[in-house]
Parts: C-alpha cells; structure tokens; sequence
C-alpha cells in the first residue's frame, strides 16, 4: 500500500506520569468511543472513521501492566484509498485511516497504547488501553527451495530453507536457531525445526490431493513456508511443477433404485494408470462429486460412497475433479425409481390480461402396482412469504406400472405475484416425488386514476372531449406510473339501452394521458377500456361518465 512518507517522533524515557483528563473532557469528546486500532511488526493503525485524524493526536505507549508512558509517537502518514469507488464512486469517503512510520523503542516486550487528542473546546482526551502493541523480534523465512518433480509414483521432494529473526530496534538479523516453521499446502500442513543455524533440510511427502495453483498455466501447486504463528507473508510461497496421469472410475453398479426424489446409494472405485499402464487407487481424500449435486472425496484403495438423487430417469453425472496430478474423469449412472410419482419439470404458467392464471406439468408415475387414481394439489406461493396455499385439487388417472400424464388447470383467479407448484403429496402405498416450483409469475396492474366527459351537458351536435389517463403499477416497489402507446378503446351506451358500442380510438401520450373528441348525440355513458398486451398488463375499465345531451 503506497502512502506519504513521514517520521514518527518517539520521546523515550519517562514522561512524568498519567496525562490529566478534564472532567468535563467526555462530554466535549468528538470521538468518544475511541478509534480503531490495529498494528502489525512495527507499525500502529489509527482510524476514526473520517479522512482527517483529530488536532494534536498522539500515541502514547507504555510497558503493560504499568502507568507510565515510555514514548509518545506524534507524527504519522495518511494511508492512501486503493479503491477510491468502495462502496460507490460517489460514496466512497476515502481512506481513513493514518499509521506510524516503523517504531524504534528501547526495549522487546508488550505496549499498552493510549490515544490522546484535543477535545472540541481544546481541552485534552484520553482513552487509555486501546490497543497492545507487541514488539517483538520479527521471525522470517530468508531463502526456500523445493528439489524435485513429483508425481503419483514419486511424491517425496527435498526442502532446503533458511529462517532468520529481525530486531525492530536496529534491523540486525540472527538465524533463527532450533526454531519451528511451517510447511503449508492446501491439502496439509507439516511442522519443521530449524537447526541452530537457522537452516532445514529435509523431505517432504505430497499427499496427491494438493489442488491447483490458479495464478499459474502450469500444471503446479502451492508451498508456503511460513514462521509458526505468523502468516504467509512472513514466509516464502514456491510452486512445484507435479507429473498428471490419466484417471478412471468403476461403479459396482451402473444404475441405483430408490423412490422418486430421494437419495440411492452408490459406491465404487477411482483409479489412475501408472507409467506402466497399471491400474492403481487414487489418494484417499481425492474431490470427486455427483455433478452440480454435492461432493465428496475418496477413502483407502480408492474406494468411495456417495449418494446419488432419484430424480425421475434422468441419468447422473460422477465426476473425478481434475487436480494436477490426476485427469478429468466421468461416469455415468441411471436412476430406476421404485413405487413413486413426481414433476420433474418446471410447471408451465400462463396469465391472461383478463387475470386467469393455467398451469400446466408433466406427471410422472413409476412401477405403480396397479391401475388407480392419483390427487394432485396445485398449489400457490404469495412472493415475499414461505407459505404454499391450495388453489385447487385434481384426480390423474394413471396405469400400472411408468406413465407419464399432463395435468392442467385453467381459468384460474390471479391471486398476485408468486409462484407455482404441482404437488402430489403421496400415500403409504405410492410415495411423493418431487414437486419443482415455477418462475415467478406476474403481469403488471393497470388502472385509470382520471377519466372525463366533457362538457356536461352539452348541446346535441356540439362536440364533446373525452379525456382520461392510464397508469401502470411496478410489482417490485409497489409504484404506479404512466402507460405510454396504450391503445384506448372509448365505448358509448345510449340512455334507457344495454348495448355498448366502439365509438373511437385514442393513444397514451408519454405521459399515459389521452384525449379523443366527438360529436354529441344522445344521453349516456362514456367508458374507456384498456385490452392489456400479449404478456405484461391486464385490462383495465375506467368509470361511467354520464353526459346529458340537450
């Protein structure tokens, strides 16, 4: 992270004792909670949460379990903002946060850190024991080397290393003698002793499961060598080049039975093929999985158990995850479902613009032992809510043994925005399979918050102006607004008669209003409609306008 360079001032040495707090300094505090505060080998990090720290702050350190301070650090550097649009480019309120240059203090040990600044009247705020600050000699891996290729047949490397410990005060290095690192790779983690040196040599053992190192094209994997109890970054990462052999998996079965919708078991075995091309077991603990279902990993001699979903026939996928050191490999599995009926596919749902809902599935039934009647729920769930409510019950005649058979339901009420489902709930005899739900279903709401004639009354042969507005509503935040090009279809009914009759045509501005003018005839009703479109708005009337004609 780049930032300013500035000195940190360190006043070692005693300080004359505990800086005097006002007692009335908490309550002109603009910061009473105190910063944030983090540190790391040399450095302290304050942050207050707004770009700019408070007037005259200063750090004051002190040896823990003591009261008085040792040093006062007194100048810092502000941390620059590398992603100067988190959480927007608008909102971002950059970096807030300032750190010391790396300290030089006199002695190792544990720092008590106290935050003082000026108050909002000037006065002085203390907030003691903000943080400890561990200074301590700094343990780091100097040099790193991994000797050797590896692959399946041959996974044992030789690993050189040299660990060094770096004093704070001076920047003086010494080995790091007969102290403990750590060998990390991401399927294990090995313990290693330095000598008194500060130097290791020794083998080291690959599980096989190591997964690729993504950073590179090669065919490779990670090692990190790290101090213990201290992160990578005090370390040295290598990457290792591994030998790739081909793969197979064997299944003791290549079908499973079990009811539709639930779990069957499945076992087998995964091999690779040596530079012989003899046939030997995996690693335990290689991935595999039941594609886009779940994974699961190998045990001893390659061996492996898994459970595979009963969807219908609908045939599985066992794949071997490709590592570096073994290939892609697949194998396939059809289910045969015991007694069961179930939807394997998404229902079809259709609304109409007059506000009619059908749903429509596929129903599924297997090796019913006789000819019978099935009852099969249509059932609806509300967007927002958890709770499926039936809309209606519908008898499928199915025959003995696999049948397949549409069920639909047409005409239904549109109950709002939601979701569908076919569900058979089962019996002790036939048991429930799955029941998938739909997308969600809506159509927006269309309504004429304005509609008039004018003038009334008015004299036959004079014209009269029909006039109206059309709106629609946005499902998602429950907002109308206007419908722009809607076609509006104007309707006449002469006094004392039943009969409706298309008297003109009008179009929606931008801003949903229309207008369309006739001329006065007869005494009536005045109605605009709305016919919706072939996907997204229902129809919509607007109110009765009486015009007296004279």
């Amino acid at each position: 992270m780049r930032r300013r360079t500035l000195s940190a001032l360190c006043t070692l040495g005693a300080l004359g004792g505990v800086l005097a707090v006002p007692t009335a300094a908490h309550a002109a505090d603009p910061y009473p909670n105190g910063p944030s505060i983090h540190t790391d080998d040399t450095r302290i990090y304050v942050d207050f949460g707004k770009p700019l720290p408070p007037k005259n702050l200063k750090l004051l350190l002190r040896k823990t379990g003591t009261d008085t301070p040792v040093a006062a650090v007194t100048e810092f550097a502000q941390m620059q903002d590398t992603d100067p649009c988190d959480p927007s480019c608008e909102d971002d309120p950059g970096e807030t946060a300032v750190v010391t240059s790396p300290l030089r203090l006199a002695d190792l040990g544990r720092y008590a850190v106290d935050v003082q600044y000026d108050g909002t009247e000037g006065e002085t705020i203390l907030h003691k024991d903000e943080a400890v600050f561990d200074y301590h000699l700094i343990p780091r891996v100097k040099t790193f080397e991994v000797s050797g290729k590896p692959d399946l047949e041959h996974r044992t490397v030789t690993v050189k290393a040299d660990a060094t410990l770096r004093d704070p005060r001076d920047d003086s290095e010494t080995p790091m003698a007969n102290g403990r690192l750590v060998l990390e790779t991401t399927a294990a983690k090995t313990g290693l002793n330095t000598d008194a040196a500060g130097h290791v040599e020794t083998p080291f053992t690959f599980t096989g499961t190591e997964k690729h190192d993504t950073t590179t094209w090669q065919n490779d994997v990670r090692v990190v060598l790290r101090p213990a109890g201290a992160d990578a970054a005090h370390g040295l990462t290598r990457r290792v080049e591994v030998g790739y052999t081909t793969t197979d998996i064997t299944l003791d079965s290549s079908t499973v039975r079990g009811a539709d919708g639930t779990d069957a078991p499945l076992t087998g075995r995964a091999t690779y093929r040596d530079s012989n091309g003899v046939s030997k077991p995996v690693p335990a603990g290689t991935p595999m999985s039941v594609y886009n279902v779940r994974t699961f990993k190998t045990g001893e001699d390659g061996r492996f158990t898994t459970q595979v979903p009963v969807y219908g026939t609908r045939r599985q996928t066992i794949a071997l995850l490709g590592t570096p050191w073994l290939s892609n490999t697949y194998a396939y599995v059809t289910p045969d479902p015991t007694t069961s009926a179930g939807f394997h596919r998404v229902p079809t749902v259709t609304v109409s613009r007059y506000k009619k809902v059908t749903v429509s599935g596929i129903f599924d039934r297997y090796d019913l032992p006789a000819a019978t009647t099935l009852k099969v729920n249509l059932q609806f769930k509300a967007r927002g809510t958890t709770t499926w409510v039936t809309k209606k019950t519908i008898d499928s005649p199915a025959f003995a043994g696999d049948s397949s058979r549409t069920v639909t339901a047409a005409d239904l009420p549109y109950p709002g925005v939601g979701v569908w489902r076919f569900q058979y709930p089962g019996t002790q005899q036939i048991p429930a399979g799955p029941a998938p739900e739909s997308y969600t279903v809506y159509r927006r709401m269309t309504a004429f918050p304005e509609f008039n004639a004018n003038p009334e009354p008015v004299k036959a042969g004079a014209p009269i102006t029909i006039t109206g507005k059309l709106n629609a509503k946005n499902e998602d935040n429950g907002q109308w607004s206007a419908l722009a090009n809607a076609r509006i279809d104007i309707y006449f009914r002469a006094k004392g008669t039943t009969t409706w009759r298309g008297a003109g045509v009008a179009v929606t501005g931008n801003d949903g209003r229309f207008t369309k003018t006739f001329t006065a005839a007869k005494d009536g009703d005045w109605q605009a409609k709305y016919d919706g479109d072939e996907w997204t708005h229902f129809y919509a009337y607007s109110r009765l306008d009486f015009v007296d004609v004279q």
